[in-house]
């Protein structure tokens, strides 16, 4: 089956039952984590945690750019491939003037994307034993 996916597919899941859409939107869900620690200690001035969390967060967003397959979907790699940059200025900002604002923004944005993967992942399909 060939992916209409944007990126270009990980490497192989070794756990049953977990497709390359389910392990992206992992990825998602735990980039958003990471920077709302990274807000959180940026509120409450706790510049180490906030270094930390922003770090762990940003590789995320580096590694979804790096994985756009341009050859895939049409515009959609290159719309992707801006909105991730901006992403990745919106934390440089965040790290420059410790303005969490900057932050819930990209969150903002994750949100909307992961609502987005989540929506493919299709739930079983009863079949109907009526003809």
């Amino acid at each position: 089956m060939e992916s209409t996916a944007p990126f270009a597919p990980p490497p192989p899941v070794n756990e049953e039952n977990v497709s390359q859409l389910d392990v992206l939107v992992q990825l998602y869900e735990g980039c958003i984590q990471f920077l709302e620690q990274a807000a959180r200690a940026c509120e409450d001035g706790r510049v180490a945690e906030f270094k930390h969390w922003m770090q762990r967060g940003r590789r995320i967003i580096e590694e979804f750019q790096k994985t756009l397959d341009f050859s895939q979907a049409g515009q959609v790699p290159a719309q992707l491939n801006d909105l991730y940059g901006y992403m990745l200025d919106s934390l440089t900002q965040a790290g420059l003037t410790h303005e969490s604002e900057f932050i819930h923004r990209v969150i903002e944005q994750l949100r909307i994307l992961l609502d987005g993967w989540r929506g493919l992942q299709a739930p079983a399909v009863a079949v109907s034993m009526d003809h």
